[in-house]
């Protein structure tokens, strides 16, 4: 098992698209969950415009829609060069209804009733390719889709690209389309999007910083945790990891949990106890939005801490959860975890950036 630490990120802008509304707490609360029974929540040619639109896979459309509100939100990837901007993108299934489709049509009519626009989308790595040419992104690019954790991991694999000079600034952008009923249905729906550069360049740049992220990725082997020593090692790896984000010195104030049902996940719940036992264990301090699914549950390995039981398809939870730490408005840092039994685990500390006297936001 191995874990490795890189630099802070700055998060310069942050835009939100959901059924449930385009702000980021109401969008957390909702955990990436589709709005039951609304079918028509998101009109692309009031979204993005009448034209050029129409035949974009629904995840692509609501990535562009949350990119405009994250460059609205004071997001510049412009203030770079072209080849010096590079794009994350993270999702599991936001290609799943398209990829059916196509399936549907050549197996009832052959591949060549197969419709042109469908053609650009035929890997899951190209969903992003509109927002790329929207948005000039001609540097960096790398798709992410590692079960949950995808939108953490790129957060990760962001400040690995930042630190390395790959690219000057960022933009992560996290979308999901609910998996149709043919497999199964469920899954998440939606976008968040964050406008990110290196702390140091954003100085320099005088760009406005709504928060920093400090990032840690882990890969826990599951066969690890079948017999005491294993269990033993991994949970103190787990919780070193975790005990960097939660400084006792400076506490984070509120902690969310993404976690499956596995024993890697228990591993994980008992290790942010332990890596946050100093702070305040109040319930304004440990809560974590309502969320209006049943998904939402407690459980005795957190000790009272808020956990997200995740059933469902989906890295989008996490993702909403960051945007909502950042845009809380109180200053206050949170932690964002999120772990799977395949043993995937990641965790991001959200430091937002104070306001000054004026209202506006340190640089």
């Amino acid at each position: 098992m191995s874990a490795v630490s890189v630099g802070e990120l700055a998060v310069t802008g942050v835009g939100v698209v959901s059924p449930w509304g385009d702000t980021a707490d109401v969008a957390s609360a909702a955990g990436g969950a589709p709005m039951p029974r609304s079918s028509n929540w998101f009109n692309h040619r009031e979204r993005l415009g009448p034209r050029g639109y129409k035949y974009l896979p629904a995840a692509a459309q609501y990535a562009l829609a949350a990119a405009r509100s994250a460059l609205a939100d004071g997001g510049r990837p412009d203030a770079v060069p072209a080849d010096r901007r590079g794009l994350l993108l993270a999702t599991n299934a936001g290609l799943s209804g398209l990829f059916d489709t196509v399936d549907a049509t050549v197996a009832e009519s052959g591949a060549a009733g197969i419709s042109p626009a469908y053609a650009p989308y035929f890997a899951v790595n190209v969903l992003g390719n509109r927002l790329a040419v929207e948005l000039a992104l001609h540097g960096f690019a790398l798709t992410v889709a590692t079960a949950r954790t995808a939108a953490v991991d790129a957060l990760f694999t962001g400040a690995l690209v930042l630190a390395s000079g790959r690219a000057d600034s960022l933009v992560l952008a996290v979308a999901e389309e609910p998996v149709p009923d043919g497999r199964g249905g469920g899954g998440e729906q939606g976008a968040a999007v964050l406008t990110l550069e290196s702390p140091a360049d954003a100085r320099v740049r005088g760009s406005a910083v709504r928060a920093t992220l400090q990032v840690r990725s882990l890969f826990v082997p599951p066969t690890a945790l079948t017999d005491t020593a294993g269990r033993s090692r991994a949970g103190r790896v787990i919780t070193a990891a975790l005990a960097e984000l939660a400084a006792p010195m400076h506490p984070p104030v509120g902690v969310h949990l993404d976690l499956d049902s596995s024993p890697v996940a228990e591993a994980v719940a008992s290790a942010v106890v332990a890596a946050v036992a100093r702070r305040p264990t109040d319930g304004s301090a440990t809560r974590s939005p309502a969320r209006p699914g049943p998904t939402h549950s407690h459980t005795a390995s957190t000790r009272g801490l808020p956990s997200f039981r995740a059933s469902r398809t989906g890295c989008l939870s996490p993702a909403l959860a960051v945007a909502h730490a950042i845009t809380a408005g109180d200053g206050a840092d949170r932690l964002v975890v999120c772990a799977t039994g395949a043993g995937h685990v990641a965790a991001v500390r959200v430091s937002p950036e104070p306001l000054n006297r004026t209202g506006v936001r340190a640089c």
